[in-house]
């Protein structure tokens, strides 16, 4: 059995490497800022870049009104990643439903590295512009 002053660095050791571990995994946490359509809502989106050069975004939100409560017409959220290059149009990146306790999630890539994302209530999932305005947005650089 080793001493107990022997295991104190050993911790230490052990400690470090899996700090460095996790500072190499490449994910950055950004918080979503909310705007007055939806001043309760909270979030954060993880970001991480992939061997073939895409971003992964791992969005999740808590205390989201129902997107009817913010634009009439609206069922679902869409989230859009607009290119830092402003000439670009926004591109969809998916959609999400809120459930009954508030809150969301979703998954999805990109290939933008440096990108606004931005989150607006939508009539569908599938519309090719924002029709409404953000929620939520977050200023993600890679």
């Amino acid at each position: 059995m080793q001493p107990a002053s022997r295991l104190i660095p050993l911790c230490t050791t052990v400690f470090a490497v899996a700090l460095a571990a996790a500072a190499c995994s490449g994910t950055k946490t950004t918080p979503l800022v909310t705007t007055p359509a939806s001043p309760a809502a909270q979030g954060q989106v993880e970001t991480r870049r992939t061997a073939n050069q895409n971003t992964e975004v791992d969005l999740e939100v808590r205390y989201m009104a129902p997107p009817e409560k913010v634009a009439k017409d609206a069922t679902v959220y869409v989230v859009w990643a607009q290119p830092a290059a402003q000439d670009l149009p926004p591109q969809n990146v998916g959609s999400f439903v809120v459930s009954q306790d508030r809150k969301a999630s979703l998954k999805t890539v990109t290939p933008y590295e440096r990108f606004d994302l931005i989150v607006t209530p939508e009539p569908t999932g599938t519309v090719a512009a924002p029709t409404h305005e953000p929620v939520l947005k977050a200023k993600i650089e890679r």
